[in-house]
């Protein structure tokens, strides 16, 4: 074999482990588009934390169910499963869903102000308090 035969075989070895190496880290197509998913979970839930914060701002009080908002405001728009809501005491609550990922590996963007929504596999549930501003998500902006 030639020279330009080894560079070329050489360049083929770099492509495949630069594949390899991207898809071990980032996961195949099926894991991006779960964790994608997952993604528009947390904008459903931050909406819904949104309504609840409205409530309690403008009237002190938790809803004690869900039941005034659209089944779209409180249902996971992917599965059509209805969020879990559980009202608590005083401002407190908490929203739960089923995710699909563990998000907990991913490069946090400012170790500062951490990411409120973070969650593993499986039901979760978000603890939250209507007195505070819904945490700000990096997939929903208002």
């Amino acid at each position: 074999m030639n020279r330009n035969s080894w560079s070329a075989i050489a360049a083929t070895l770099a492509v495949v482990v630069v594949v390899g190496l991207g898809l071990h880290f980032l996961g195949g197509p099926g894991t991006q588009r779960l964790a994608r998913a997952d993604e528009v979970r947390v904008r459903a839930l931050a909406q819904l934390a949104q309504h609840v914060w409205q409530n309690w701002h403008d009237s002190s009080t938790l809803p004690a169910n869900l039941d005034k908002l659209p089944a779209n405001a409180k249902q996971d728009p992917l599965t059509k499963q209805p969020f879990v809501y559980r009202a608590k005491s005083g401002s407190e609550y908490e929203l739960c869903a089923t995710f699909a990922t563990d998000n907990h590996d991913r490069e946090v963007q400012n170790p500062a102000n951490p990411d409120a929504w973070l969650h593993p596999k499986g039901d979760y549930c978000f603890q939250m308090n209507a007195a505070n501003a819904v945490p700000n998500s990096p997939y929903y902006y208002y």
